[in-house]
């Protein structure tokens, strides 16, 4: 696998910040036996988009690895926490969960390799957890 170019990353960040504005825009109402979750859902967006504007304005390829290694983990987790506490949880009735699938994962699998391979650490798939060598 090679690693996204910085243009392609840029259109997937530049889709994910686009989708995240279309969830803002299109509330009118929210049912307040689901605000918990949605709040969880926005503060966890809020993590993973805080740099993207100052990444895509400054132009660093490195950076935007880095933002794009982190935004996939955190959507990754963040879909693991709305199935297993907030399952239940709609905005105008679309689950959280049908939400946060509309988000661009293009590159998810490329971007953990390049993490892999810059810091030597394994990402598994199955939980957000990095496996290390044991400690001696």
């Amino acid at each position: 696998m090679n690693t996204p170019t910085y243009d392609q990353l840029k259109k997937e960040m530049t889709l994910a910040l686009d989708t995240h504005v279309d969830i803002l825009k299109d509330v009118s109402a929210i049912d307040t036996e689901h605000l918990e979750a949605i709040m969880f859902m926005m503060r966890s967006f809020g993590f993973m988009l805080d740099r993207a504007p100052k990444v895509l304005y400054e132009e660093d390829s490195e950076e935007m690895n880095f933002l794009m290694f982190q935004y996939y983990s955190l959507l990754s987790e963040l879909k693991y926490n709305l199935a297993l506490n907030y399952s239940y949880a709609k905005i105008q009735d679309r689950s959280l969960i049908e939400i946060v699938n509309t988000f661009p994962t293009t590159y998810e699998k490329e971007m953990k390799l390049w993490w892999e391979e810059l810091t030597g650490l394994h990402v598994d798939d199955s939980k957000q957890t990095i496996q290390t060598q044991k400690f001696e």
